[in-house]
């Protein structure tokens, strides 16, 4: 009996240590023309593509009074992460319903394994804009 019970103690040990700590870490500017904007809902994900799996919410924050923002988020996967970035904003939007949506792919070399040692800084964006990755979102 002991000897199943620690057998299934080191299966699970085993299998628990396969699924790495991993992560990715964000930060930037935006500004809506020459202003700062604040308050824009940023989220950090890991996409789970081809797994069957729920993507995995990293870190979310809003930008402060300065426009500007860091996110840095973890996770256990077995295979790498896909980490991505959206940011939710209603810059120069007028009365449109819901808020401009813009995603942004996180290169694989960003990604750390418990501690961010290096931040992917994606500079300052102006949402004035238009990006290849932008749509609308109403639920976020």
């Amino acid at each position: 009996m002991n000897y199943c019970f620690a057998s299934i103690i080191v299966i699970s040990l085993g299998y628990s240590l396969a699924f790495r700590l991993q992560g990715v870490a964000v930060k930037g500017k935006l500004a809506c023309g020459d202003k700062p904007w604040k308050n824009a809902k940023i989220k950090l994900y890991d996409i789970d593509t081809n797994q069957g799996d729920a993507d995995d919410l990293l870190d979310e924050k809003y930008t402060d009074k300065d426009g500007e923002f860091r996110v840095d988020g973890t996770t256990r996967e077995l295979t790498p992460i896909d980490p991505v970035l959206y940011i939710y904003h209603d810059c120069e939007d007028g009365i449109k319903p819901c808020q401009k949506k813009i995603t942004f792919l996180i290169p694989k070399k960003f990604i750390h394994f418990g501690t961010a040692t290096q931040w992917m800084d994606i500079g300052e964006l102006n949402l004035e804009l238009t990006y290849p990755e932008q749509d609308r979102s109403c639920y976020h």
